[in-house]
């Protein structure tokens, strides 16, 4: 149900109600001045004729005039936010209502009354009986006059009450998520509203907590996935080491330069899992220096040329040659960069070549990486920084944990930076920025 602002179906509206309160108190205060200009002829100006009387009359008039538009006005203008006033004009309405219908009965029943004076028909029994009543009667005639107009003009607010009791029950059996109809600007409304609010954010934490269970179990299946496939090997390896023992030793020379690669990728794995999750936490500690960053990031250039260099991959570097000094935790930094590195290592195509790009503005600075991967079927920019996500799954168990990414994505944030991967055909280019505007989070 889409959110409305409005009288929507209640048959609520602001404006009548206001008019008719303002007719009403207009129209008693200025019958209350005339009634002034009637003592003030008859009593202060007895007998007198002429422009004075003329004037007079012309001034209470005016003066009558003016107060009753001025209480229409006022009424009109007046932002009806609070339910009192709403139902307090509701109450005089209905008020004069009773009053108008009293006194309607009475005008139209004076001639009777009088003619029944003349007969003698008081001095009877039923004349008697009538006159006892006749108050009850009145009072029963003021009664359901009053009620039944009140009742009339509050009926919308009433069913849009009824509406909001319903329609909470259904999000209470249907889940969170729904929103109601905003009618009117009252009390009622903001409360509608924020149940409409309280009902969003709810359903965003329930998706939220969902998509988290969603997670943890992800990490669950691929932690496994990851622990067992290498504890199998070492597993295995190790059952052949104590059946053939160090009869053969270049087989044993083999096994065991296999174990200890295994587990080296395993203390990789858990080492990695354990940062990524310290770096998660609420209390990670951050210790932020001044550090001028364009100076940083070519050391670590030249530093990785010569590891690239020995697997067959060059690297290009376009550096600008400024000063860009921002406050940043080094270490955490440097692991960024040196993940960045280590990736393009891994998945560069052969013999190809990287290009690393630092640019800054006095306030923005840019880190660009781009090489050609070797398999770069399945690979997607979106998911590149996921836990575990490693692309094309046909590379094998060398191809990584698949946290590195996610360790430089999490470090990136908590430095207030961004981070992105764009994938075109063989292309990967991931773009870090960071700005002095930014808070670290």
């Amino acid at each position: 149900m889409s959110e409305r602002s409005g009288a929507g179906d209640t048959g609520y509206r602001k404006k009548p109600v206001n008019l008719a309160g303002g007719c009403i108190v207009g129209l008693l205060l200025a019958a209350i001045l005339r009634s002034e200009r009637i003592f003030v002829l008859a009593y202060l100006m007895p007998g007198e004729e002429g422009w004075r009387v003329i004037l007079v009359r012309a001034i209470f008039d005016l003066c009558a005039l003016a107060i009753f538009l001025c209480v229409l006005r006022y009424f009109l203008k007046m932002k009806s936010r609070k339910l009192t006033v709403y139902y307090l004009v509701a109450i005089l309405i209905s008020a004069t209502a009773a009053v108008l219908s009293a006194m309607s009965v009475v005008m139209a029943l004076k001639d009777w009354f009088l003619g029944r004076v003349d007969s003698g028909f008081w001095d009877t029994r039923g004349g008697t009986f009538l006159m006892v009543n006749i108050p009850y009667f009145f009072l029963v005639l003021l009664a359901a006059v009053f009620s039944g107009v009140f009742a009339l003009l509050t009926r919308g607010r009433v069913k849009y009450i009824e509406y909001i009791s319903g329609e909470v029950k259904i999000i209470e059996n249907n889940g969170f998520g729904r929103k109601l109809m905003l009618s009117g600007e009252d009390e009622i409304t903001d409360l509608c509203r924020s149940i409409n609010h309280l009902s969003q954010k709810l359903l965003e934490k329930e998706q939220a907590g969902q998509e988290m269970e969603r997670r943890k179990n992800e990490l669950i299946t691929n932690v496994s996935h990851d622990l067992r496939s290498p504890l199998a090997s070492v597993v295995g390896y190790v059952q052949l080491l104590k059946k053939e023992g160090v009869s053969n030793p270049e087989k044993f020379e083999e096994y065991i330069d296999v174990v200890d690669r295994r587990l080296q990728g395993l203390a990789c794995l858990v080492n990695e899992l354990f940062e990524l999750t310290k770096l998660n936490g609420s209390d990670v500690e951050m210790n932020f220096l001044y550090t001028d960053m364009v100076a940083l990031l070519w050391h670590l250039a030249c530093e990785n040329e010569i590891l690239l260099q020995q697997a067959g991959i060059g690297l290009v570097k376009d550096i600008v040659d400024a000063r860009f000094e921002m406050e940043v935790d080094v270490g955490k930094m440097v692991r960024v960069i040196q993940n960045l590195f280590d990736n393009a290592g891994k998945y560069a195509k052969e013999a190809s070549e990287v290009l690393f790009c630092v640019s800054c503005t006095d306030e923005v600075l840019e880190i660009r990486m781009q090489n050609l991967v070797e398999h770069p079927q399945g690979l997607c920019g979106d998911r590149l920084f996921e836990r575990f996500y490693k692309g094309d799954t046909s590379r094998g168990e060398e191809s990584g944990s698949g946290l590195g990414l996610a360790i430089v994505k999490r470090i990136v944030s908590l430095h207030g930076g961004k981070i992105e991967a764009i994938v075109k055909g063989e292309l990967l280019c991931i773009r870090i920025s960071f700005s002095k505007a930014d808070k670290k989070t």
